[in-house]
């Protein structure tokens, strides 16, 4: 008898912390969907299948005087579609609720955000451009000297940390080296 007893109250503490629990009634599938990004997405995680332009080196400064769009769309703007290489102190790296890793870097006074999505968030891009992203993501970390490629993206400035003036990113990294 208080073994039963012992087991219901096992169940009943399993049963509330269920129902305390922020995805309870979601299905795990439901709940992985949730966790990765929702505005701009599959722009953010190149399951528009983009054909991007080839990679070309600029600075951190170049990227962040360009002329912010007035409205951002669900689709891919022209700019959008430009691969760049900047050189630059990577000086945060913090995972993200949407599974993305929020990257910093900075150039001299310039800043501006890099992200590297979650692997399990970008099923619709293309087989090459989810072994880039993979690749890159498992290389980023804090570094004085990055050298760092990634597809212009503009963002919504919600206040991110690191936000560009401009709101410009590199969303998603395709490469990352740490000198």
């Amino acid at each position: 008898m208080t073994r039963a007893l012992g087991f219901l109250m096992i169940i009943a503490a399993s049963a509330a912390a269920a129902v305390a629990s922020p995805s309870a009634g979601r299905s795990s599938a439901v709940a992985g969907r949730a966790a990765c990004g929702v505005e701009r997405w599959t722009v953010k995680t190149l399951q528009d299948r983009p054909r991007l332009l080839p990679a070309r080196v600029a600075t951190i400064h170049f990227l962040v005087t360009r002329p912010a769009p007035t409205t951002l769309p669900p689709s891919r703007l022209p700019f959008e579609r430009h691969v760049f290489t900047v050189t630059a102190a990577v000086t945060l790296v913090r995972p993200e609720d949407d599974g993305d890793l929020h990257v910093v870097l900075r150039a001299g006074a310039d800043h501006m955000i890099a992200e590297a999505p979650s692997p399990s968030c970008d099923p619709r891009a293309t087989a090459v451009r989810r072994r880039q992203m993979r690749t890159a993501r498992s290389a980023v970390r804090l570094c004085a000297h990055a050298r760092v490629t990634g597809v212009a993206f503009f963002d919504f400035d919600h206040g991110q940390t690191g936000v560009a003036p401009n709101a410009i990113e590199l969303h998603p990294i395709l490469g990352f080296h740490c000198s």
